[in-house]
């Protein structure tokens, strides 16, 4: 099934350079969005998550598959790690609305690293540059994280971010798990549920952290299915801001009260470029150990239109 996705994937623009272990797709197609999402697919061992954007998009199948979890079938959907929304000036980013002015989405194989590039333009007319990045350390299979750059052409204003989790997510249709306990303070919220048949616990925290803007607040907001922690600050042409969603992520099968886990950790992790240079080198150790033949290139994680 994964070949025969990724066959149809590459006839839709992207591309595999052997060189240097990277999928490259040059332009979004959501008539390939559910091939784009497989081919995306990133994980660590530990868990794997379905290549949707963080923003999400209609009709997307977002997952999050945990090695042991499972409930009254074999295999269960997790809480989704991802969500990450910007709106700005009260326009929600995603590539469904507005204009998709330049694109590119990559996958490096070799470094378990995904990043993509959107120039958007909004429905108000608003020009903005995105770039996203993520990965599920190799370094520490109970971390993953996100970091996304917003970088304004043409827009003054407000611009808010938003991050969160779902709690509720279903496996083929079907939901799988009840929420125990969820909350958050200051920087940092977290999530505890348990599979409904088979009694797994699962704890998730995560904390946001914003680079580029000193005076932006952050905020814990409260729904009645989970929190989320939301920033808001002034952007104009130019400025560029980085957000950083840090996740930690446990379950029973791994120690007896997860949430205590991932809130533990969570507390202790440094910013997302050090979890990155440690899950790099946690990379290329591994690739070393296995005697490998990489061919020597260098890293840009940030590579640009």
């Amino acid at each position: 099934m994964f070949d025969v996705c990724v066959a149809n994937y590459r006839q839709n623009q992207p591309s595999a350079n052997a060189d240097t272990w990277k999928v490259i797709e040059t332009e979004f197609n959501a008539t390939q969005l559910h091939e784009q999402e497989t081919a995306f697919t990133l994980g660590n061992g530990y868990l794997g998550t379905r290549g949707t954007f963080e923003e999400g998009y209609p009709q997307n199948c977002p997952s999050t598959m945990i090695c042991g979890i499972y409930d009254d079938v074999p295999f269960v959907n997790c809480p989704n790690w991802l969500p990450l929304v910007v709106t700005v000036a009260g326009d929600r980013f995603s590539l469904d609305s507005g204009e998709i002015v330049k694109y590119q989405r990559r996958l490096d194989l070799r470094l378990g690293l995904t990043s993509r590039d959107v120039r958007w333009r909004s429905p108000a007319g608003s020009t903005l540059d995105f770039h996203f990045e993520r990965f599920s350390s190799l370094a520490d299979q109970h971390i993953s994280a996100i970091r996304c750059h917003i970088t304004s052409i043409d827009f003054e204003g407000e611009i808010t971010v938003e991050v969160g989790f779902d709690a509720q997510p279903d496996t083929q249709g079907v939901r799988h798990w009840r929420t125990l306990n969820q909350g958050g303070i200051e920087q940092i919220i977290w999530l505890q549920c348990r599979t409904i048949h088979s009694g797994i616990q699962l704890g998730m925290a995560a904390k946001l952290v914003v680079d580029g803007d000193e005076t932006a607040p952050i905020c814990v907001e409260n729904t009645s299915e989970s929190a989320t922690l939301v920033t808001t600050f002034e952007s104009f042409p130019g400025k560029t801001v980085a957000v950083e969603k840090i996740v930690t992520l446990f379950t029973s099968q791994d120690t007896e009260i997860p949430i205590a886990a991932a809130l533990q950790m969570l507390a202790d992790e440094p910013r997302y470029s050090s979890l990155l240079a440690n899950h790099i080198t946690a990379a290329m150790n591994s690739q070393q150990a296995d005697k490998l033949v990489i061919p020597a290139c260098e890293l840009d994680s940030a590579e640009r239109f």
